[in-house]
């Protein structure tokens, strides 16, 4: 049984080996395989998003911890930037319910909207989010910190023909 609940401090020392996980699935999309050996967020990251109040972490039978989802809140939505789920437990609906409670936190908060960028055309990216409600922004429809999030992703080197910002009304 998956339960959802607002990550803590604790928590933190067990994620970045969930979002390594998470990666291994881009090993079988032809010129991403790199990610799956890239860098995570660190423990102190998921610390400073914990207590910004923008984490969630999915657990398995209430003791394991399979998935997170962390963000942040912005003036204008709450931006998701990281939602991992361990590729043990890929294809079963978590990421689905972590992004149910970020959008509840958010309209609970007043926000507007959720944000994220992601991929381009990988399945369980940009097509995945669409199911979800996102719509893919085009570049009239960026907010300046969209804009700044996604030259900063080429700045470290993602590939900007394959990345792109999404947005989900609330």
């Amino acid at each position: 049984m998956i339960s959802i609940r607002p990550a803590r401090d604790c928590d933190a020392p067990v994620l970045p080996e969930v979002e390594r996980s998470s990666g291994e699935i881009f090993r079988q999309w032809p010129g991403l395989e790199w990610i799956a050996d890239d860098d995570v967020q660190s423990e102190e990251q998921h610390r400073a998003l914990i207590a910004g109040g923008v984490a969630f972490i999915a657990e398995l039978n209430g003791h394991s911890i399979v998935a997170f989802l962390n963000g942040e809140m912005t003036a204008d939505a709450l931006h998701v930037w990281q939602i991992a789920v361990h590729r043990e437990q890929q294809g079963r609906g978590i990421g689905r319910e972590l992004i149910q409670a970020a959008q509840q936190l958010a309209i609970d908060r007043g926000a507007s909207a959720l944000t994220l960028t992601t991929f381009r055309k990988v399945p369980w990216n940009e097509p995945y989010y669409q199911r979800l409600g996102f719509a893919t922004l085009n570049q009239e429809n960026l907010t300046p910190r969209l804009k700044t999030i996604l030259d900063a992703e080429e700045r470290a080197g993602l590939p900007m023909a394959q990345r792109c910002a999404m947005k989900k009304l609330l």
